[in-house]
């Protein structure tokens, strides 16, 4: 009988129930931002100042690009008045869930999306320097929405004409505002953060655990926790009339023993009711801010407020099967919320961790029957010509697209320090592992976290290359350290730190990376395609088995495409390589190692080719 397991452990993790054992983890540190509680933005304003219009109350105008230019909306037209934009932020309504530019006659906007017809002072808000009006437009969340959902949080103003490129971690709205002859190309840009409710920071701990003893050949590493919730463990205070959040699936990778072994982390974070009589005065006064004891806690609001933490769900595995651990941890979530059942959950654990077969060569695929609607697949892990990881290399191609690929593959073959981040934790951590093996048969031998808690955060000021991902609100409380590369795989952009702009794919050897490109552009096109499908399916709840099958199938081809693209791309850089060898005639040694004992480095050849 195979011994292999689906999978290792089972963990719940969230706040100590224990107070005892409680530690605070507030954001603390001299690289905090000192603006990372700033509210989100609820309104938006367009003034002429040239006209006599001042900013209004509670607005801020944009009065410069990130670059130091005027950030005037007719930047560069002639004989146009000076326009510029207005925003405000607070918590006394709802705020912005999106910005937009609607060019008026030539498009129609969503029903819930409002225009910036006027100024505040009566005159045509328009901000374009000619006949034809543009006009802002934004979204305005519901006054339900759930906390944590996303939300503008910060704007600016580029000047793409003047080589100005959108900051780190803002989204560009692609239409240009001065549609005249004459004028600069101005363009709007917005950052997304969650909106954050009061809360208070813990460090999380393990709630409960299967197996309760840990396996002599693989304890339970005691980190789990802060990978489970890599923004720590949370105690917060929402509305009332607030939605619940829809729960979150995300994934991380440990190692252990040694940097060859992989343990694979599947987790769904959700939020759970805690009762008003549990929360201590003491933690009522820190999240509504209350530093004066005198102050009546009676004072503090409670009719309409509510409290909740959040939880994680957890499978430890050997293996990567994210797809099937994601439905059967949501399964789990979905069977809690729902009260009582004929058969208690934790023998659905028990279950599936011990009773379901590994995939083998006699068993290649497994389908494993959770309820009359829910089913899930488990397919061999050896069937893969080239190292199986967890990494998604579709899903890098479809966040980045194959010009920033290359260029990500530059950065990883030169050693830089690269910071990845998403708002999808589950697409972080498999894109960080397809950063990793792009370099197949070389390994990534530097510092490697893809899904980074908060907490070892300060780990990016090390003075060595690392390969880090982290989640985006990382960016809310910190800047990254200014020798740091950022990619965000939210925005599909790289942002190179100073010393590094020279850095471009055109440094790659041409043909090579030519061949490469035009492999990965078509593999781009496949890919559109099958996530269409998969949308589709999905939408359609077919429960053709035979479709699953084939779908999951398609899906492994598309990431063999890809991985085989970069591997081709590697054989041809390195071919001759054995040439250029010197034989070994010590043992090994410092100096016996050093890159001049090994190869021929002054050998014209050597040159031309590398």
């Amino acid at each position: 009988m195979d011994e292999r397991q689906i999978a290792d452990y089972f963990v719940v993790a969230g706040l100590p129930e224990v107070e005892s054992e409680r530690k605070e983890e507030d954001p603390v540190g001299t690289h905090l931002k000192q603006s990372y509680d700033l509210a989100p933005i609820t309104d938006l304003a367009v003034i002429f100042p040239t006209l006599g219009e001042g900013i209004p109350e509670g607005f801020t105008v944009i009065n410069t690009t990130p670059t130091g230019l005027l950030a005037d909306l007719n930047h560069g037209s002639l004989r146009s008045p000076e326009v510029y934009l207005c925003y405000r932020r607070g918590k006394d309504k709802p705020p912005l869930v999106d910005i937009g530019i609607m060019y008026e006659g030539k498009e129609r906007i969503l029903p819930d999306s409002e225009i910036l017809l006027n100024t505040p002072f009566g005159r045509s808000a328009n901000v374009n320097n000619s006949s034809a009006k543009t006009y802002v437009t934004y979204r305005r969340a519901k006054p339900t929405m759930p906390c944590n959902a996303l939300v503008v949080t910060d704007i600016c103003v580029i000047i793409t004409s003047k080589g100005e490129s959108p900051p780190h971690a803002f989204c560009i709205i692609n239409k240009n505002l001065n549609k005249g002859m004459v004028g600069s190309d101005v363009f709007l840009c917005y950052k997304k953060s969650m909106n954050q409710a009061p809360a208070i920071t813990y460090k999380p701990a393990i709630l409960s655990r299967f197996p309760t003893i840990d396996k002599k050949s693989f304890p339970l590493p005691p980190s789990v926790p802060l990978f489970c919730l890599p923004m720590g463990a949370t105690l917060e205070a929402w509305p009332t009339k607030a939605q619940q959040p829809p729960p979150v699936f995300s994934t991380f990778v440990l190692t252990v023993s040694d940097a060859a072994q992989k343990i694979y982390g599947s987790a769904v974070t959700f939020y759970e009711s805690y009762a008003e009589d549990r929360v201590t005065e003491k933690q009522k006064r820190k999240l509504w801010n209350v530093e004066d004891d005198e102050c009546d806690i009676e004072n503090i609001p409670k009719s309409d407020v509510s409290y909740h933490v959040v939880k994680s769900i957890c499978l430890l595995s050997h293996w990567p099967f994210f797809d099937a651990f994601e439905k059967f941890l949501l399964f789990l979530y979905n069977m809690s919320r729902e009260g009582s059942h004929s058969i208690p959950i934790e023998k659905f654990i028990l279950y599936f961790m011990e009773n379901v077969p590994f995939p083998s060569a006699q068993r290649p695929r497994i389908l494993v029957q959770l309820s009359q609607v829910e089913r899930l697949i488990l397919t061999q892990p050896e069937d893969l010509p080239l190292p199986r990881s967890g990494a998604g290399f579709h899903q890098m191609l479809m966040n980045l697209g194959p010009d920033n690929c290359l260029l990500l593959l530059l950065c990883v073959l030169t050693e830089q320090k690269l910071l990845i981040h998403s708002l999808r934790p589950d697409v972080l951590t498999a894109v960080a592992e397809a950063v990793s093996m792009i370099i197949f048969p070389f390994k990534w031998q530097c510092p490697y976290i893809p899904l980074c808690p908060l907490s070892l955060a300060e780990v990016l000021h090390a003075p060595v290359p690392f390969l880090i991902g982290v989640d985006s609100r990382f960016f809310d409380l910190y800047d990254p350290p200014p020798d740091v590369n950022c990619v965000d795989l939210d925005t599909n952009n790289i942002t190179l730190c100073e010393e590094k702009k020279y850095l471009t794919a055109k440094l790659l050897p041409k043909k090579a990376a030519r061949i490469l490109r035009n492999s990965l552009e078509l593999t781009y096109q496949k890919l559109h395609s099958y996530l269409n499908d998969l949308q589709r399916y999905n939408s359609n709840k077919d429960m053709n088995i035979d479709k699953d099958f084939q779908l999951k199938r398609k899906e492994q081809i598309l990431e063999l495409e890809i991985q085989e693209a970069f591997l081709r791309f590697m054989v041809y850089i390195l071919r001759g390589y054995r040439n250029f060898l010197l034989p070994i005639i010590k043992a090994p040694t410092v100096g016996a190692t050093d890159t001049n004992s090994l190869f021929d480095l002054q050998s014209e050849l050597f040159i031309i080719f590398y």
